[in-house]
């Protein structure tokens, strides 16, 4: 088995370059101006860089590959999803500098993942202990719909986390529990933590200076690039009963986020608008709307977050049937604060009393 001194060592490295590396980017933006956009639909005020992403994963991707090649032999076939994660995170530092449109940062997206996703041998291949099936093509038995599976679960969970980030620390910190969970399953299954707890160093280092009030916001480039990794570690996890409840676990980490995006898209085409398209009607949002502080909604949010990745580690321990008990019974939990909010949102609207202008407007 691996040592894990170096692992966490190197995590500790990537949590003080993370530091410096996030500072210089904030004496950088105040220098040259680069300062997000204050926009109606946004709750911050004032000048705050939103270029976080440039040294969170600037620290990580020199710490991980010192790893790489100091501790650990470098494995070719992870080497897809590395550069994956690059292309995702570059185009999101172009996006902080230049708004790139929707469709042009969708367009890039779907072509960099579909490559990662045919070129690597990690994917989707069952569901709840469903082995799904391939097909022949040229003579070959190619898994087409668990790596389409794959394509569509990364990609949205790149956009989930992006429309997630609009709070100080609640992108960032669901991010630090979720991987920070990869990396307990990677150490009890005896798999390589080093991506998830290097990461997770780095996260913290951004966390920083993300706290509330932020003096610096994760961007896009910090945002979908973590929803990234939400989405592409858990892939690696094939041993033990892990594997087992491979599915359930993954959907768990994201559930947040996720369950909020299936939401805002709804509620855009039931009200005939672009799915691309912004408004305040996400779960941060109304919290907000029916009276919590920025503070309240996101302890609320984290701890809720929090306790569904100790449910997840709590089910290493347990027997399969014990495990999809409690993990299924999580996930309901989850569901019914999400549907309850909902309610209580469209109820605060419709006696006038919504703390957010937009959210006031007429209720479906």
């Amino acid at each position: 088995m691996y040592s894990v001194f170096p692992i966490f060592l190197c995590g500790f490295l990537s949590f003080f370059l993370s530091l410096i590396f996030v500072f210089a980017t904030i004496k950088l933006a105040k220098k040259y101006n680069w300062y997000d956009e204050v926009d109606p639909r946004k709750i911050h005020k004032g000048s705050v860089p939103r270029l976080g992403g440039l040294g969170l994963f600037l620290s990580f991707c020199i710490v991980y590959v010192f790893y790489r090649l100091f501790f650990h032999n470098v494995y070719f076939d992870e080497m897809p999803f590395f550069i994956g994660g690059v292309v995702i995170w570059l185009c999101g530092i172009v996006d902080d500098f230049c708004n790139l449109r929707a469709r042009v940062k969708f367009i890039i997206q779907f072509v960099s993942i579909a490559v990662v996703v045919y070129l690597s041998p990690f994917y989707l291949d069952n569901i709840f202990s469903f082995n799904l099936p391939s097909v022949e093509i040229f003579g070959t038995q190619f898994p087409l719909l668990g790596k389409f599976l794959t394509f569509c679960w990364i990609i949205f969970l790149v956009n989930a986390f992006n429309l997630i980030d609009g709070i100080d620390w609640l992108c960032s910190g669901i991010c630090l529990f979720a991987i920070g969970t990869i990396g307990f399953l990677f150490i009890t299954n005896q798999i390589n933590a080093s991506f998830p707890i290097i990461l997770c160093g780095s996260i913290l280092g951004f966390m920083v200076f993300n706290k509330p009030s932020a003096k610096i916001f994760l961007g896009d480039g910090g945002s979908q690039t973590l929803g990234y990794c939400v989405a592409v570690i858990p892939l690696f996890l094939n041993q033990g009963i892990v594997s087992e409840l491979k599915i359930i676990i993954m959907i768990l980490l994201a559930v947040i986020p996720g369950t909020d995006v299936i939401a805002a898209i709804w509620r855009r085409l039931r009200e005939h608008r672009s799915i691309f398209s912004t408004d305040r009607g996400h779960i941060h949002h109304k919290l907000l709307n029916i009276g919590f502080t920025k503070l309240s909604a996101l302890l609320y949010l984290l701890i809720l977050q929090f306790m569904t990745c100790l449910a997840i580690c709590i089910s290493q321990y347990l027997g399969l049937v014990g495990a999809n008990v409690l993990l299924i019974g999580t996930f309901i939990i989850i569901v019914i604060f999400f549907v309850s909010i909902h309610f209580l949102n469209r109820y605060v609207n419709k006696k006038g009393k919504g703390l957010l202008s937009e959210n006031a407007q007429k209720e479906h």
